[in-house]
């Protein structure tokens, strides 16, 4: 695995008086995507480098991560959601990501006892919601052909739980034979960071604290969508958002 690479050292703003008051780092997400491109240097002007992001807030990051590291490395939006099961809409039986491709869990999958039928309209209505998202973005669909071989570094904009973002990597592994998937966040739990270091070759951030709380708090506007993020988002996405970013 690779070395993980941060600006500041877990733990960072975590004494009792920083719980206290505001933790601002970044202005928004485009000022954290120029940080956390600064921690991106190997990758520049490298073509077999392909810039996912799991979200609309990780598209804001990503699209100025992949213009730092210049002409040649691509921008691709890369939505994926499990596959609820009715009973259990925690659970997850796999996954779906907006190329169409899918992941099952066959463990999981068996152990509950879904059955094919029911499996399949889970599929499909996830399918149904992502090929939507999909299409509102107007850069290229991340296909095997633009994955298969490359150096994926996948992007969001700070992860409480990183559910997005663990199912994404799994996805990424299970359908793809990418040469390097590398996580990059601003803002990365460092218990966080361990798990995702199991399935990935290395988790670049800047901010990694013991405790991350709520993510949007290491924004100055928190999860409120700034002019010059709402002109990034507009110029990405058809419908560019409700002026506000969701966390998972």
């Amino acid at each position: 695995m690779a070395a993980t690479a941060s600006s500041l050292r877990p733990g960072y703003g975590l004494s009792a008086g920083s719980r206290r008051r505001s933790t601002a780092v970044f202005d928004d997400r485009i000022h954290a995507g120029s940080q956390l491109a600064n921690n991106l240097r190997e990758y520049v002007g490298d073509p077999n480098v392909v810039v996912l992001s799991v979200s609309r807030g990780g598209a804001v990051v990503g699209s100025v991560v992949a213009s730092a590291l210049g002409r040649g490395v691509a921008h691709l939006y890369y939505v994926v959601r499990p596959i609820p099961f009715a009973s259990m809409p925690r659970l997850s039986l796999g996954s779906v990501a907006g190329d169409g491709s899918v992941r099952i869990d066959n463990v999981v999958a068996r152990s509950v006892g879904v059955s094919d039928g029911a499996l399949l309209r889970s599929i499909e209505a996830v399918d149904e919601e992502l090929s939507r998202e999909q299409a509102a973005f107007y850069g290229a669909v991340p296909t095997a052909e633009r994955l298969e071989g490359r150096t994926l570094v996948v992007v969001d904009d700070g992860m409480e739980a990183g559910d997005t973002m663990r199912e994404a990597v799994m996805h990424l592994r299970h359908c793809y034979r990418a040469s390097k998937v590398v996580v990059a966040v601003p803002v990365c739990l460092a218990d966080l960071r361990k798990q995702l270091l199991r399935h990935v070759d290395g988790v670049v951030d800047i901010v990694s604290p013991v405790f991350v709380g709520n993510v949007a708090r290491w924004y100055a506007l928190g999860v409120t969508v700034s002019a010059a993020e709402q002109q990034a988002l507009d110029h990405m996405f058809v419908n560019g958002g409700n002026g506000s970013f969701d966390f998972d």
